[in-house]
């Protein structure tokens, strides 16, 4: 009667260590800092081939969108516009972690400017990070993206905006002063200095 007993309990114990686990393993965790902040997880089942999942492809944003900032100064009947809006062209940023290559794609972005006075469309332009080559020279530009462009000031009939462009994830970016003369209606350009660096 013992040994049937110990035969038994030597059996159960086979079959229990020979049995596969279907568990998962987390391989991968990152933060993500790009507009909101997120935890993006890549999760790969232990049955899974882990050679087909060595590379990972993200677009930042996921979609293509637009986004519009409307500015009403009442004092001076004025409206201004700005439409930012991603393009099909972007930035890519390439690294790896343990053995998974992640690329990273910036969607690049237009900026449509839109001015009225008195309901009057005076300014209707569309610029692109091209526009600024001066400041950032061409091969910068190769490498990063129309990040902002917003309403600043307005201040002796001159319209002050401030714009960014900037490689993603890192703090290299040449930031600029983009100033109109309402009388002339013509722009100037003037790259932003930080003084406390």
């Amino acid at each position: 009667m013992k040994r049937q007993f110990l035969i038994l309990i030597m059996t159960i114990l086979f079959l229990s260590c020979s049995e596969q686990k279907k568990g998962k393993v987390v391989t991968y965790s990152e933060i993500v800092k790009a507009q909101n902040e997120r935890i993006d997880t890549l999760t790969i089942f232990e049955s899974q081939n882990l050679s087909d999942k060595n590379i990972i492809e993200r677009f930042f944003p996921e979609e293509n969108e637009n986004v519009k900032f409307d500015t009403i100064v009442s004092a001076l009947n004025l409206k201004i516009s700005i439409q930012s809006t991603t393009l099909d062209t972007y930035v890519t940023n390439e690294y790896e972690i343990e053995g998974v290559k992640h690329i990273d794609k910036y969607r690049d972005s237009e900026k449509h400017l839109i001015i009225e006075k008195s309901n009057k469309i005076v300014i209707d332009t569309v610029f692109k990070k091209s526009d600024f080559t001066e400041l950032t020279g061409k091969d910068f530009l190769k490498i990063a993206d129309f990040h902002r462009y917003w309403f600043n000031k307005i201040e002796n009939d001159t319209i002050e905006f401030f714009g960014v462009v900037s490689k993603p994830e890192t703090d290299w970016s040449v930031a600029f002063y983009h100033s109109l003369d309402l009388k002339s209606m013509t722009f100037e350009l003037e790259e932003f200095v930080d003084e406390e660096i």
